[in-house]
């Protein structure tokens, strides 16, 4: 490739955004890069000025990077180098976890997780929990699991934090001689997880009330026919909306016989019904 074609990295940028997966934080890194990975020159560069990098985990595949304007990035920091960890803490047990979320209800506030910087330490306890089941066939079920977990977050210089995380899976496995009273979770040998949410609250009076609210005893996954009753909609306008949606097949929680199972969030996305 021609160095014309080399693309121009400002030498007051803070953030270099190459392509969609890299990170830089200075366009000597950038152009370092750039001549490693001449690929990386027809994929686009984005340059600011001004963002300080505060924190950075995962690994050189999946990373996450916490900036001081309020941005958590997901993308590998290049060159490799001695990142700053100020969210050391709360970033395995906390951040981590919520950012990775299948399909997350919020995003992580900056107004939160600014506060974090610089924790000494994070614990973390379930203060709620409950599950249902529901058997599909002779020897598979269907768990929903619900838990609201309290972290504890301890600093040196003002009083400890505390946040309440309210999480929710859907679970499908066969049945196995030991598993848990709770159900399945996706580690269990034979379990696949359908679906997987989060919130996040500061307040625990709401955070109770959320996991009560949640906490309303519909099955794991449902028919298409009872799908329908929940959402208060018609079968024929919930079979339409299937038909239109393109990720249906891959979502499908099961088939028995001729039965299909569905997530029931699932299905209120597909037709565009209110969130649950």
């Amino acid at each position: 490739m021609h160095p014309e074609h080399v693309p121009v990295v400002p030498s007051d940028a803070t953030r270099i955004r190459l392509g969609s997966g890299i990170i830089c934080v200075d366009a000597a890194g950038a152009q370092s890069v750039l001549a490693r990975l001449p690929s990386l020159r027809e994929k686009g560069v984005e340059a600011e000025c001004g963002p300080e990098l505060l924190h950075v985990g995962g690994n050189l595949v999946v990373g996450l990077s916490a900036w001081s304007d309020g941005k958590i990035l997901v993308g590998c920091m290049l060159p490799v180098s001695e990142w700053p960890t100020r969210l050391a803490a709360v970033y395995e047990r906390l951040i981590h976890f919520f950012m990775e979320a299948s399909f997350r209800q919020q995003e992580l506030d900056p107004r939160l997780w600014m506060r974090w910087l610089d924790a000494t330490d994070c614990s973390q306890e379930v203060v709620r929990s409950a599950s249902n089941e529901r058997v599909i066939e002779s020897d598979h079920y269907a768990s929903r699991i619900i838990e609201l977990w309290c972290y504890r977050l301890r600093f040196v210089d003002r009083p400890d934090e505390r946040v309440w995380v309210l999480r929710e899976s859907v679970a499908t496995a066969a049945y196995a001689p030991f598993r848990s009273v709770d159900g399945p979770t996706p580690t269990d040998r034979g379990a696949v997880q359908r679906d997987r949410r989060m919130w996040m609250y500061t307040d625990e009076a709401e955070a109770f009330a959320r996991f009560a609210a949640r906490d309303d005893g519909r099955p794991p996954i449902v028919t298409v026919q009872e799908g329908a009753a929940l959402l208060g909609i018609t079968e024929d306008a919930l079979r339409e909306a299937l038909a239109r949606a393109d990720n249906v097949i891959q979502r499908t929680a099961s088939v028995t016989d001729r039965t299909h199972w569905y997530v029931l969030e699932h299905l209120a996305e597909w037709h565009g019904a209110p969130t649950l």
